[in-house]
C-alpha cells in the first residue's frame, strides 16, 4: 500500500490489478466487541464492507435504530490494520487507511452521495444509530505521520463536503462499530491520497526544476 500510494496517479492507472489486489487483500482486524481487547481474527476490509452490505448484522442494527444502548454489544473492528490488541502499541501493520467518523448528520444518505463524487473515498456507510456516515480513504501515511494525515484527509473532506468528522474519534487504534447498509459505497479504484510529508517533497521538486 504504502509504495504503491506514493507513485502517481499515472501508475495507478497503469496497473490497475496490483491496485486491486492490494484493495482486495488489505487487512484489518475484528473484535468480539465493545470490552473486547484481544482480536477475534483479522480478515481484510473488503470481507467487513460485503458484511455490512449484507443482511448479516441487519436486525441487530434495527434493535440500534431504535435504541442505541444495542450498538456497545455489535461487533467491532480497527480498518486500519493488524492489532494484537486494541491499543497503539499493540499495533503491528498499518495499511494506510484513514476513517473519519462523521456524526449527527441530518442526511446521512445525501452525505454519502455527495462523498461517492469524491475520487478519494474509497468507501462510505451510514452508521449504526442511522445518524452518521463512516468515510474511509486510502492514503500513503505510515504510523509515524498518521496524525497529520488523518488531519489533511479531515480537512480536506470539510472543504468538499461541509462536513466535519468527530474530533475524539480520530486516533489510529480507534474501533469502528459494524453496521448494515445495503447501498454501502466502494470504489476499488479510488485516489490513494499522499501524506503531508510526500506533498512537501513533490513541491520541493517542483521548485528545484525551476
Amino acid at each position: 500500500m504504502y509504495i504503491i500510494g506514493r507513485f502517481s496517479k499515472r501508475f495507478q492507472k497503469s496497473f490497475p490489478e496490483i491496485v486491486f489486489l492490494l484493495n482486495l487483500y488489505m487487512k484489518t482486524t475484528k473484535f468480539r466487541g465493545l470490552t473486547f481487547t484481544k482480536p477475534q481474527e483479522v480478515t481484510t476490509l473488503k470481507e467487513v464492507l460485503d458484511l455490512i452490505k449484507s443482511d448479516k448484522w441487519k436486525d441487530r442494527i434495527s434493535k440500534c435504530r431504535t435504541d442505541l444502548k444495542h450498538k456497545d454489544w455489535l461487533p467491532c473492528f480497527t480498518p486500519t490494520g493488524v492489532f494484537t490488541h486494541r491499543s497503539l502499541a499493540g499495533l503491528q501493520e498499518y495499511n494506510g487507511i484513514i476513517c473519519l467518523d462523521v456524526d449527527h448528520v441530518e442526511d446521512p444518505e445525501m452525505l454519502k452521495r455527495k462523498a461517492s463524487e469524491l475520487s478519494y473515498v474509497h468507501a462510505a456507510f451510514v452508521t449504526p444509530s442511522g445518524k452518521g456516515l463512516k468515510v474511509i480513504v486510502c492514503t500513503d501515511a505510515t504510523k509515524e505521520n498518521y496524525k497529520e494525515t488523518e488531519e489533511m484527509v479531515a480537512q480536506k473532506f470539510l472543504e468538499d463536503t461541509g462536513a466535519a468528522r468527530d474530533n475524539r474519534c480520530k486516533d489510529i487504534a480507534r474501533i469502528q462499530f459494524v453496521s448494515h447498509d445495503p447501498s454501502l459505497y466502494y470504489n476499488p479504484d479510488s485516489e490513494i491520497l499522499k501524506s503531508p510529508q510526500y506533498e512537501n517533497i513533490d513541491q520541493s521538486l517542483e521548485i528545484s526544476k525551476v
